[in-house]
């Protein structure tokens, strides 16, 4: 089984065609970073050995927008962190301080992006990317709305979510928002071009897998980190 956190999600990408990820082994809090068996400073992650032919992906999320306390739908609008946000960031910057990071890649998103600028920090020698593709969901008319308690937009924001969970992923948002096979389809195709994943033609004795550092640092976003976390484990 996976265990998740809200912020950091730690995952093992055995180099298949279509990986499922392993459980990952670490759970993060406010506070800091610990192993699943309370080992360890709690304020630093320390991972153990990776197994030959296999990377590593530290799946992260963005610290705290403005939008994020008053409830309101960001999506695809470029909300910046405020204070505490940037306090996140640096904290988990320290986090992953002692993790061999090789690239730090982010959505375009300047939350996302500021929050992997710090991680980047205190990992000079990694490579830093910054790539549309792991933006937010598209959630169309919904972004810049409060769906909490009795906003009247949260009976259609929840009509798509038990879409979803019936099977029927390619119902998008309304007002020109996305699906989650969109979301899905555009993330693996970014790790695939990253080579944290192989690509396609692999399976069909093509291309080999492009040149990847074996430890991957991707600062993303709620719903596109779930989305993209759901699509690797099959």
């Amino acid at each position: 089984r996976a265990v998740l956190a809200r912020s950091l999600a730690v995952l093992t990408l055995p180099q298949g065609l279509l990986p499922r990820a392993r459980a990952a082994e670490f759970t993060t809090t406010a506070g800091g970073a610990r192993r699943s068996s309370g080992d360890g400073d709690p304020h630093r992650l320390a991972v153990p050995e990776l197994a030959p032919g296999s990377r590593r992906l530290y799946l992260c999320r963005h610290g705290e927008t403005d939008w994020n306390v008053a409830g309101r739908v960001q999506g695809m609008t470029d909300i910046p962190l405020n204070p505490n946000g940037r306090s996140q960031a640096a904290a988990l910057a320290a986090i992953l301080a002692d993790v061999p990071i090789g690239l730090v890649a982010s959505s375009a998103l300047g939350r996302a992006s500021s929050t992997a600028d710090a991680v980047a920090a205190l990992h000079p020698g990694a490579r830093r990317l910054v790539d549309a593709r792991f933006n937010e969901m598209n959630f169309g008319s919904l972004e810049g709305e409060e769906l909490r308690g009795g906003s009247p937009r949260r009976e259609e924001y929840e009509a798509r979510l038990a879409e979803w969970e019936a099977g029927r992923t390619s119902v998008r948002l309304p007002g020109g928002g996305e699906s989650p096979e969109e979301v899905a389809a555009r993330a693996l195709k970014g790790l695939r071009e990253l080579g944290a994943l192989p690509p396609l033609a692999a399976a069909a004795g093509g291309a080999g897998v492009p040149s990847c550092p074996r430890h991957v640092c991707l600062v993303a976003h709620g719903r596109f980190n779930k989305i993209l976390l759901a699509a690797l484990r099959g």
